[in-house]
């Protein structure tokens, strides 16, 4: 039915890009950030800086200057943006992304290659080792964590956006009581294991509803031993796409974890972006989020960032 209606649309407006959708936010976000001034980071030594990691690849890199800039300009206090580019990434993409964050550090790949892998040889932690060969998200641990200068860092999705100011996170990140604060996944366990399996394989009671999508880890939650112990339990997928949440899970439930608001800080959209004072659109490339993401929400964010280089 979507199929027909899409065709419909096409042949009475004559627009094609109802055929091609995601195409054609491609083209037009990509001209769009354009318009948008350079955004002003801060370096690891800022007092009360608030260190952000982000990974990212080629198609994502678009997704990735609307959440970052969205994120900074919300945020409203010193950020250090750590950014982590899998192998798809381009000298030219890189180019693009120093105009628009040029403050911010890139680690490509290969550089963290150079800079992660010989220190996991030295600890003799195989399998961390081969979980980052085979799962490229689980550089959002163990390459964030051996990267990281501050006692917490924070992991910021690319298909997340900012819309009001971001006061709550802040205050959680800036608190010397908070350890660990995620984002609430709508669903109990976002993972990849069962809570039964879980108990099993962690020896832990993981706390339900976490999501990485927007978090805050304390560094001493990260025990890359323990890791190491869990990857090396062959019943552990370490292929999925939610491994690295469910590890990340695990280790911060053994430590007190604090969720942020969920009518502020959405996870899924379930809320729109008029009440939200940040959306985790997480969900099919092509679905229904995402489409929201790039149409409704970046639009909103555009308009933002542009009114803000006006005035």
């Amino acid at each position: 039915m979507k199929k027909i209606i899409t065709v419909l649309k096409t042949l009475k407006t004559g627009q094609f890009w109802y055929l091609f959708p995601h195409y054609y936010y491609l083209w037009k976000r990509s001209i769009d950030i354009e318009k948008t001034p350079a955004c002003t980071t801060s370096t690891h030594n800022t007092p009360d800086v608030t260190e952000v990691h982000i990974l990212t690849g080629k198609k994502q890199h678009i997704d990735l200057l609307y959440a970052a800039k969205s994120f900074v300009y919300h945020y409203q206090a010193p950020i250090s943006l750590i950014i982590h580019t899998d192998t798809s990434v381009t000298e030219d993409v890189i180019k693009r992304i120093n105009r628009h964050l040029p403050q911010a550090k890139i680690f490509t790949r290969k550089m963290r290659d150079t800079l992660v892998e010989p220190q996991l040889e030295k600890l003799n932690l195989q399998q961390c080792i081969k979980f980052r060969q085979i799962n490229a998200l689980a550089a959002k641990l163990i390459d964030a964590f051996l990267i990281s200068k501050s006692d917490r860092f924070m992991i910021l999705d690319t298909d997340c956006l900012a819309f009001k100011p971001l006061i709550k996170l802040r205050q959680m990140a800036l608190s010397p009581t908070s350890q660990n604060v995620f984002s609430k996944d709508p669903q109990p366990n976002p993972y990849s294991l069962l809570p039964e399996e879980l108990k099993s394989c962690f020896n832990v009671e993981v706390k339900p509803h976490l999501n990485v999508g927007l978090c805050i880890i304390s560094r001493n939650a990260v025990d890359l031993y323990l890791v190491e112990k869990w990857l090396s339990n062959q019943e552990f997928p370490m292929n999925s796409y939610f491994a690295e949440q469910t590890i990340i899970a695990g280790l911060v439930s053994r430590q007190n974890v604090e969720l942020l608001p969920e009518t502020e800080y959405n996870t899924a959209r379930l809320k729109d972006e008029n009440t939200c004072s940040f959306i985790h659109y997480c969900g099919h490339y092509l679905g229904a989020t995402r489409i929201a993401m790039r149409s409704i929400g970046q639009s909103l964010v555009l308009q933002q960032l542009t009114n803000n280089h006006s005035t």
